[in-house]
C-alpha cells in the first residue's frame, strides 16, 4: 500500500541527509530521472490504474521544483499500454523522452517520421517524444516500422538529433544501414530534432544503454543471448578485451532452460559505419548493465549488475571479491527439479577508449543479494549509482547504520552511494530509508532484486542526488550530512513506515540518543515502551487522529531530531513470527514439502502452545494472532494505558476468512489487538486479515494439523 513518504524537518545548523518527496500517486512507476543545472527535478515512467492492470498504462513525464512541487504532468497515453523508459534534456531546456506503446491510437503528431502503429503479430512498438520546457508535446513518433521494437535509451548530438537505441524482433524493421528484413537483436537510430525523419537506422549495432563522447561517437551496452552451448553473436574487433561468450543455462527446471545474458560494449563513429570496437565484459552467468558513461579521453564507464563471481575485477578496487551468498527459492532449488544462477551483486567497470582492456573494474554488493539499476557521473567524475541492497554489509555502510534499519532479505532497501573516479574508494552509502521496494511476499517475485526494486538516479551540480524508484518514491540524498535519526518501524513485521496511525506501537531508530529522550507526535507526549541509545518504542497518541502530516520530535540532552510523518486512520500490521522475519529467502515460508509465500504469524494455538510447522493447531480449534495498527476503536483507548482483565471487545474489528474476534490483550498496551481464528482446513492456511476494509500488510499463515 503506498503511503506519503517521510521527509526530515528542517532544523536550523542540521543538513538533510535524506529528503523523501511525498509519494506519487499510487500505481506510479519511475523509470527514468534527470535534474537541470536549476536544480528541478525531471522524472518519467507509466501510470497503471489502481485496479492493477499492468497491461492497461500511460506514459507520463513530470517536472518537479527542487522542494518536490510539481511544475507540470504530461501524459502521453493511447487506450492500450505506454510506459517511458529514457529520457534526456536539450540544451534549450526540451525534453525528450522514449518508451514503448501498444497502442494503435497513440497520440503522435502531425509531422511523425511513423504516423502509425506498424505490427500486427504482437503489436508493440519503440515511441519518441519531444516536449517544450513548459511540458507540452511538440512532435512524438512510433518507430520499428513493422518490426517489435522497444527503446531502451537515448541520447542528444551536438547538433541537436536525436539518438535512439533498443531491441528490435521480427520483419520489417526501417534499416537504413546494412542488413534489412529481420532482427533479432539491437538497432540503433537517428532522428532530426523534431522527429519528422529518420536520419539513420541500422540493426548492426545496439544495446539498451548509451552514451556520447566529444567527438559524437556513439558508445552503446547491452546483454546479450544465444541458444544454449553456442557461441553468443557479436561483431568481433581485433585486440577485444573478451571477444567471445558462451551461452549457459541460467534458469531451468522440467524441459524449460533459459540461457543467461551477456554484456557486451560497442564504440561506433557519428555516422554507424565504422565499429570503433566490440567487446564482452561479462562472466559466466551473465551481466546486465544498468548505465553508461564516457570520460574525457574515450574511456567507458559501465554499471550493473552480475550473478557471476567471475566476472572481471582488477587489483586494488573497492572490493575485488563476490561476496553474495543468499539461498535460492525453494522453487529452483535442486531437490524441487530446478535451479537458478548464483545471488546477484552490482559491479562498476571502466574499459579503455579501444576496447582492449579495463583500467579497473570492482563489485558493489554485500553478503545477500543486490542490485545497480542506475549510474550518473558528476562533479570532478565522481560516479554515482543506486539500486536495490538487500545486504546488510554493503561497501562502506556506515557503522552508525542502526540494525533496525539495514536492508535485509525481506525487505529490500534503496542505496545511493558515490564512488571515487577511481574505484579505490566510496562516499558513505546512504540508505533511503522508508521506501522499501518490497516487503515479505512481494519479493518473491524478484529473486534477483532488479523489478521492483529498480531506481534511477541523477546527479546534481551541488554534488547531491536524486534518486526515484519503480515504487513511485522520490528521494533528494545530500551524502556529506548526517542525521542522529534514521528510520521508522512497525514492530510487528519490522517494516519501515513513513505513515503512523492512532495508537500504533512504533521504533523509532538512531545513534547516540540520550537516556531519558522524549518523543512528541503533533506536540503530544508519547509514552515511551522501551529505550535504548540507538532505538525507541512508542506509542503513537490516538489524538493524532484526523491530521494528514504531523511532526515527531525527538530530544533530549543537546539530541534534536525529528521527521514529517502521514497520518492514516488504520495501518494495520500482524505480529510475524521470528522465522517469518529472519527468512534467508526473500518472501518465501516453507517447512518440508509444505510451501507459502505469506509469512507465519506469532501465534498461539487454543491451548497455549506457539503455532509453528512442527506444532500445528488441531483441526477445528482456534488460534489467536496480535494486531498493530488498527487506529481509533469504539470503545475508545488510552494512550499508553494497558489494556485490562477480562479482554474487552472492539470496534472495528478485524475481518476475513475463518475470523472469530477481535479484542483487547489483557495486560499488554493498548496498541496490540488479538484476533481468534478458526482453524478450519489442514496444512499452511492463509489468511487475510482487514480492518474496516483496510488489509492487513502481509497476508499470513498459520499451521494446521489433522490430529
Amino acid at each position: 500500500m503506498a503511503c506519503p513518504l517521510l521527509t526530515l524537518i528542517i532544523i536550523p545548523a542540521v543538513a538533510e541527509e535524506l529528503r523523501l518527496f511525498p509519494r506519487q500517486p499510487d500505481g506510479t512507476v519511475i523509470t527514468a530521472t534527470q535534474a537541470d543545472n536549476g536544480g528541478n527535478i525531471y522524472i518519467a515512467g507509466s501510470l497503471i490504474p489502481s485496479k492493477g492492470d499492468v497491461r492497461v498504462s500511460d506514459a507520463f513525464v513530470a517536472k518537479l521544483r527542487a522542494d518536490g512541487s510539481q511544475v507540470y504532468k504530461t501524459v502521453l497515453a493511447g487506450s492500450a499500454y505506454e510506459s517511458v523508459t529514457a529520457i534526456a534534456l536539450a540544451a534549450d531546456g526540451s525534453i525528450y523522452v522514449a518508451g514503448i506503446t501498444s497502442s494503435k491510437d497513440f497520440p503522435v503528431t502531425a509531422n511523425a517520421s511513423q504516423p502509425t502503429l506498424g505490427t500486427s503479430n504482437g503489436p508493440a512498438q519503440a515511441f519518441v517524444a519531444k516536449l517544450s520546457p513548459s511540458g507540452q508535446v511538440q512532435s512524438a513518433t512510433y518507430f520499428g516500422g513493422g518490426a517489435r521494437t522497444q527503446a531502451g535509451a537515448i541520447a542528444i548530438t551536438s547538433a541537436g538529433e536525436l539518438l535512439l537505441t533498443g531491441t528490435s524482433v521480427g520483419e520489417g524493421f526501417p534499416a537504413t544501414l546494412g542488413r534489412t528484413g529481420i532482427g533479432n537483436g539491437f538497432y540503433l537510430a537517428k532522428f532530426d530534432a523534431g522527429l519528422g525523419k529518420i536520419l539513420l537506422a541500422t540493426l548492426e549495432y545496439g544495446g539498451t544503454v548509451m552514451s556520447l563522447d566529444a567527438k559524437g561517437d556513439i558508445f552503446t551496452a547491452g546483454a546479450a543471448t544465444a541458444l544454449i552451448g553456442q557461441n553468443v553473436p557479436l561483431p568481433s574487433t581485433e585486440g577485444a578485451f573478451q571477444s567471445s561468450a558462451q551461452a549457459r543455462v541460467c534458469y531451468g527446471g522440467g524441459i524449460v532452460f533459459i540461457s543467461c545474458n551477456y554484456q557486451f560494449v560497442e564504440k561506433i563513429d557519428p555516422t554507424a559505419t565504422n565499429l570503433r570496437y566490440a567487446t564482452f565484459v561479462s562472466g559466466s552467468f551473465g551481466a546486465t548493465p544498468a548505465g553508461i558513461a564516457v570520460d574525457a579521453f574515450g574511456n567507458a564507464i559501465l554499471a550493473g549488475t552480475t550473478n557471476s563471481a567471475d566476472y572481471p575485477v582488477t587489483p586494488g578496487t573497492l572490493q575485488t571479491v563476490y561476496l553474495a551468498n543468499a539461498a535460492p527459492p525453494p522453487m529452483l532449488t535442486a531437490d524441487r527439479g530446478g535451479f537458478g544462477p548464483p545471488p546477484s551483486t552490482g559491479y562498476v567497470t571502466k574499459i579503455n577508449a579501444t576496447g582492449t582492456a579495463l583500467i579497473w573494474s570492482t563489485f558493489f554488493g554485500g553478503t545477500v543479494q543486490d542490485a545497480i539499476s542506475g549510474m550518473a557521473i558528476g562533479p570532478s567524475g565522481y560516479i554515482y549509482i543506486t539500486g536495490q541492497a538487500n545486504s546488510n554489509d554493503l561497501p562502506s555502510l556506515a557503522a552508525s547504520v542502526p540494525n533496525g534499519c539495514r536492508p535485509v532479505v525481506n525487505q529490500g532497501l534503496g542505496f545511493v552511494a558515490r564512488l571515487s573516479p577511481d574505484a579505490r574508494s566510496v562516499r558513505q552509502v546512504k540508505l533511503i530509508y522508508g521506501a522499501p521496494a518490497c516487503t515479505y511476499s512481494s519479493c518473491a517475485a524478484d529473486t534477483d532484486a532488479t523489478s521492483s526494486g529498480a531506481w534511477a538516479v541523477a546527479a546534481k551540480s551541488d554534488g547531491s542526488a536524486i534518486a526515484a524508484g519503480a515504487n513511485g518514491a522520490i528521494a533528494a540524498i545530500d551524502l556529506y550530512a548526517s542525521s542522529r535519526l534514521a528510520c521508522m518501524t512497525d514492530p510487528a513485521d519490522n517494516v519501515q513506515i513513513t505513515t503512523i496511525a492512532p495508537g500504533e506501537i512504533v521504533s523509532i531508530f538512531g545513534s547516540q540518543i540520550p537516556a531519558g529522550a522524549s518523543v512528541k507526535f503533533h506536540g503530544i507526549d508519547a509514552p515511551v515502551l522501551y529505550a535504548s541509545s540507538e532505538q525507541i518504542n512508542v506509542q503513537v497518541p490516538y489524538e493524532v487522529a484526523g491530521q494528514k502530516a504531523i511532526e515527531v520530535e525527538v530530544s533530549g540532552s543537546g539530541f534534536l531530531d525529528g521527521r514529517t510523518v502521514g497520518v492514516a486512520p488504520r495501518q494495520p500490521a500482524v505480529f510475524l513470527s521470528e522465522d517469518a522475519t529472519l527468512s534467508p529467502v526473500p518472501g518465501n515460508f516453507y517447512c518440508g514439502d509444505a510451501f507459502s509465500r505469506n509469512q507465519h504469524a506469532l501465534a498461539l494455538n487454543q491451548d497455549g502452545t506457539l503455532n509453528s510447522c512442527a506444532n500445528g493447531a488441531r483441526l477445528g480449534s482456534e488460534v489467536t494472532i496480535f494486531l498493530n495498527g488498527a487506529g481509533q476503536t469504539q470503545p475508545p483507548q488510552k494512550t499508553g494505558a494497558i489494556s485490562a482483565s477480562p479482554a474487552i471487545r472492539i470496534t472495528p474489528a478485524a475481518e476475513g476468512v475463518g475470523i472469530l474476534a477481535t479484542t483487547t490483550l489483557p495486560g499488554s498496551n493498548t496498541g496490540v489487538a488479538k484476533v481468534k481464528i478458526r482453524a478450519s482446513s489442514t496444512g499452511p492456511v492463509e489468511v487475510s486479515p482487514t480492518v474496516d476494509g483496510i488489509p492487513a500488510r502481509e497476508p499470513i499463515v498459520i499451521w494446521v494439523s489433522a490430529h
